[in-house]
């Protein structure tokens, strides 16, 4: 959320096309789990935060049971495989210009990019809950949350920088499990008048 919501102080123009999102496709009316759906720029806005940040950049170690070819290498039998998940999301051969915040990927060139949790397709570059058996179960919990989290206070307030400050810092800092914000910041919520 702290991620999102600094993304949103820094990138003011994002904030408005999420904000006539919502008063074009709800017209008024609240935004709900239930209407989060129809509104794809504010889910593409929650992709990108999560690819860009991503909440574990390695993934809960795994182990294989039998040797296994990956890439022209066997990977022997009972290796610990830890997914390093932030290069994935945030590698330039996969990416177009990776270090932007842009969640216009999701619904341009990304279109149909889905974080993975079991079954169908997978996208190897876009796990910010892991995948498989031992993916987060928080994904149930957390996209909705975000959505709505973003969408109610895009709807309410100009998110900004504090006086004095051109942009709110995002450097990262690591802690045991998940990546941090380096410094955190004052944020201004300016409320939006009706």
């Amino acid at each position: 959320m702290e991620w999102a919501i600094a993304e949103l102080a820094n990138h003011p123009a994002i904030q408005g096309k999420i904000r006539d999102e919502i008063a074009t496709v709800l017209k008024g009316q609240r935004v709900t789990e239930s209407n989060l759906h129809q509104l794809p720029y504010l889910q593409a806005t929650v992709k990108e935060t999560l690819r860009l940040h991503t909440p574990i950049p390695l993934l809960v170690p795994h182990m294989n049971l039998e040797e296994a070819k990956l890439g022209g290498y066997t990977i022997p039998k009972e290796s610990k495989v830890v997914v390093n998940a932030w290069w994935l999301a945030n590698n330039q051969a996969w990416w177009k210009n990776p270090e932007e915040f842009r969640p216009e990927r999701f619904m341009e060139e990304e279109g149909g990019t889905e974080a993975a949790v079991t079954g169908g397709k997978v996208d190897f570059r876009f796990l910010p809950f892991g995948m498989g058996r031992r993916s987060c179960p928080g994904i149930i919990l957390a996209l909705p949350i975000l959505g709505l989290v973003i969408g109610k206070l895009v709807s309410n307030f100009e998110i900004q920088a504090p006086p004095g400050v051109d942009k709110v810092d995002v450097s990262e800092k690591g802690g045991q499990f998940s990546l941090h914000i380096a410094k955190h910041s004052t944020v201004v919520f300016k409320p939006i008048k009706a």
